[in-house]
């Protein structure tokens, strides 16, 4: 199964990734703004063992799809610990 990490403190997360934005590279694909396309779809019996998963699908303006699957409790974890951040930082203000 793959791994989510979260990062709730995502500003410049991506230092890595700056210089290949900056100079064009063609092997990084920025799949963002108007035209991008997400899809979620739930996998009732997705697992293996017959518990739900969630899919991803990314349609890149190149034309290629990149579709990606982890179990419904992996995401709901993930969106658990974004919404607490979330949740966290609109209290303190």
């Amino acid at each position: 199964m793959p791994v989510i990490k979260v990062n709730t403190e995502g500003d410049n997360a991506w230092v890595d990734l700056r210089d290949r934005f900056e100079s064009g590279d063609p092997t990084l694909i920025q799949a963002m703004g108007d035209g991008t396309v997400w899809e979620l779809i739930l996998l009732k019996g997705g697992m293996q063992s017959g518990k739900p998963s969630v899919g991803l699908r990314l349609d890149l303006p190149d034309g290629r799809v990149v579709v990606a699957e982890t179990s419904w409790q992996a995401f709901l974890a993930a969106a658990g610990v974004l919404q607490a951040k979330i949740s966290q930082s609109w209290t303190a203000i």
